[in-house]
């Protein structure tokens, strides 16, 4: 980054010898970004002649749902199908003092930018967090239980981007995990499985995500979930019971964005639209920002 301030001076830019670095702002206006998204949505389903509920939805049979409003009433709908696409949830390694850590829903909602982190995980999450932090001025550590980060991507580039994450200043920790949290007068101790202790600021899990099933009520309706919570579905989405359908990361096929979309569309047709549609996972194109 220090390299693009002191060409961008070549290129005609004028920045002072000062340059600052605004924590709250950029945490101001992430949250104006989302509430911007969220209203965008909201009319794209408003325009397009969907009623919207708000609230905590269970299943009560194969055709019912009943809904817990923000007031706390209930209320019931019937409808010949039902879509479940619920997303996932961040999760908290099961170790000793792991309601001290926080998992990337929080990362970008604290009140000041640690000087210190710790980040357990090897996947894009925690390599972008990584980043971010590291190019905000903060010391951190990565731990991982691979030899390399971002397991499943092609191993060169697995290569060049533990280098490279070296290279900024990133400390890696291959084949190590975290074994206990404990607070302490100036941070959070952090114990290792090697036997190594370390002092930080914030402890970040990016470890992966759970579906967020568990309070659907989907087994009593005989919707069939694995021992994590995934629903099972087949080919075109569609769960143990016939009428019930199911996208996105509670599927827990490809958890991408643009996925989740494919899935619904390719639901719509199917149900909707009178073309059985298998959405195709060949050739899903990601990104990792490092």
């Amino acid at each position: 980054m220090s390299f693009d301030l002191q060409d961008s001076r070549n290129f005609g830019w004028e920045l002072s010898d000062e340059i600052g670095f605004n924590w709250k702002k950029l945490l101001h206006n992430k949250t104006q970004e989302i509430i911007r998204l969220n209203g965008i949505y909201k009319r794209l389903l408003s325009n397009a002649g969907v009623t919207m509920f708000e609230g905590e939805g269970k299943l009560i049979d194969a055709h019912s749902v009943e809904v817990t409003q923000p007031d706390g009433t209930e209320k019931q709908y019937s409808a010949k199908h039902i879509l479940i696409a619920t997303g996932s949830r961040a999760q908290l390694v099961n170790i000793p003092g792991k309601e001290l850590a926080i998992t990337s829903d929080e990362a970008l909602s604290l009140d000041e930018l640690p000087k210190r982190a710790v980040i357990l995980g090897g996947g894009y999450i925690a390599v972008e967090f990584a980043s971010i932090w590291r190019g905000m001025g903060a010391e951190v550590d990565l731990f991982y239980r691979k030899e390399l980060p971002l397991r499943g991507f092609d191993d060169e580039m697995r290569v060049v981007v533990a280098k490279n994450l070296e290279g900024r200043g990133i400390r890696l920790h291959p084949g190590t995990n975290l074994t206990e949290l404990r607070q302490s007068e100036d941070g959070i101790r952090v114990l290792t499985d090697h036997g190594d202790e370390f002092t930080t600021d914030v402890v970040l899990f990016a470890t992966g995500r759970l579906p967020n099933t568990k309070r659907l009520n989907l087994q009593a309706v005989g919707v069939e979930v694995d021992k994590t919570g995934v629903i099972k579905v087949d080919e075109y989405s569609c769960t143990t019971v016939p009428n019930i359908w199911a996208v996105g990361d509670v599927t827990n096929r490809i958890n991408l964005t643009p996925v989740a979309l494919m899935e619904g569309t390719c639901f719509s047709k199917t149900v909707f639209g009178g073309q059985p549609t298998k959405p195709d996972y060949i050739n899903v194109p990601c990104a990792v920002f490092w």
